[in-house]
């Protein structure tokens, strides 16, 4: 199966939602609505949150998702797209999205995202804008 396909509609689809919640004003509840469940994405800002979703939807035909090619907040915001859409079409619970990823390290809990030496080694940083 061509996980790849799904994921870009996912991304595109969750992007008009997102497009849709700016012009209702709810873009704030729903950037934040799953901020428990995904650690690197509840540390940024609304704006830095508004502008990584421009990002992943701008380059979501070539962007991988693999901890090795990108970033933790690259993939804390593919990942926060498909849990915003998955979440639609599931009503019992969290969907399972680690078929997407080759690993989850971005969902880390945030004492061990604290620390200096994991943030050098998985590429976080406390000031997500400035990779903008």
């Amino acid at each position: 199966m061509n996980y790849r396909k799904i994921a870009t509609g996912m991304i595109e689809a969750t992007y008009e939602c997102y497009k849709d919640w700016k012009k209702n004003n709810e873009l704030k509840v729903e950037l934040n609505a799953h901020n428990d469940d995904i650690p690197v994405w509840c540390d940024m800002s609304d704006n830095t949150k508004c502008a990584a979703i421009e990002y992943v939807y701008k380059n979501r035909d070539t962007i991988e998702l693999h901890s090795d090619c990108v970033e933790s907040w690259v993939q804390a915001t593919a990942y926060f797209m498909l849990y915003s859409f998955a979440t639609l079409m599931t009503h019992d619970g969290q969907p399972e999205l680690e078929m997407f990823f080759d690993d989850l390290d971005f969902m880390m809990d945030e004492d061990v995202l604290e620390d200096s030496d994991v943030q050098e080694m998985m590429g976080i940083s406390s000031d997500f804008t400035g990779k903008f």
